[in-house]
């Protein structure tokens, strides 16, 4: 019975280093997260700088339209103004000019404060778009680190999960099935070491006469409080004998 409980003792450890490759795996690496949460970051600024340089971009042709227009209808009012010999309809003329040029000059100082905008966003779009390109291969040099990192914990699961095979054979079906049985249970954690009468699972002491019969080592034993498979510590890992002290030189 003992080598069966050794068995189980290896295949805990076996099952505890599997599922620890596998969270390394999951989790991404802080230095990769944080280079991809940066690029998303200034591409999705790229984006509203692009969305504004079109709103800007139509917005000058309106005005620049419109300016063109008001400029021709400055000069047929110019024109008429010199064929006009009434004192009442030059002076409505003369009005409708100064309307024009007063809107004419709003129009002006639009279009310059567009431009004015629209060369700064291009700067910006410009910047942007180099430190985008550098982020992308900060990202991409992560990435292939992090691929490089899941090969290793694949190919090292991999020589557990075949020693994992191997051992198996080793261990009795319904000892096993009560193994997996309390392992989905328990967070992965199905038989611990019990140290100076403390379940390794729990971190609850054990009655007394339950760990008396624990150190017997006669059959198959499990914690009351947590109901793990448990094992007497000092049979299976006994510690090192004390180095005899080196004689003393003459």
């Amino acid at each position: 019975m003992r080598q069966e409980i050794a068995s189980l003792i290896r295949l805990q450890e076996l099952d505890l280093k599997i599922l620890e490759l596998d969270r390394q795996r999951e989790e991404l690496p802080a230095a990769l997260r944080a280079a991809e949460a940066e690029l998303a970051e200034k591409k999705s600024r790229l984006e509203e700088i692009s969305r504004r340089l079109e709103e800007i971009d139509l917005k000058r042709r309106a005005e620049e339209e419109e300016l063109e227009e008001e400029m021709q209808r400055l000069r047929k009012t110019q024109t008429r103004l010199m064929q006009i010999r009434g004192t009442r309809e030059y002076q409505a003329l003369l009005r409708e000019m100064e309307e024009i040029k007063r809107a004419n000059k709003e129009r002006e100082e639009n279009l310059l404060k567009l431009m004015e905008e629209q060369e700064k966003l291009k700067q910006e779009k410009e910047a942007l778009e180099k430190e985008i390109a550098e982020v992308e291969k900060r990202v991409a040099e992560e990435r292939t680190r992090y691929e490089a990192l899941c090969g290793e914990l694949e190919a090292e699961k991999k020589k557990h999960l075949e020693e994992r095979t191997r051992l198996l054979q080793e261990i009795p079906q319904t000892l096993l099935r009560r193994y997996e049985f309390i392992r989905e249970r328990k967070g992965g954690l199905a038989i611990v070491a019990v140290e100076n009468g403390t379940c390794g699972g729990c971190h609850m002491h054990i009655p007394p006469q339950l760990f008396n019969e624990l150190q017997r080592d006669d059959k198959y034993y499990e914690c009351p409080l947590c109901r793990r498979l448990i094992y007497y510590k000092k049979i299976y890992f006994p510690e090192p004998e004390e180095a005899e002290e080196a004689p003393a030189e003459e």
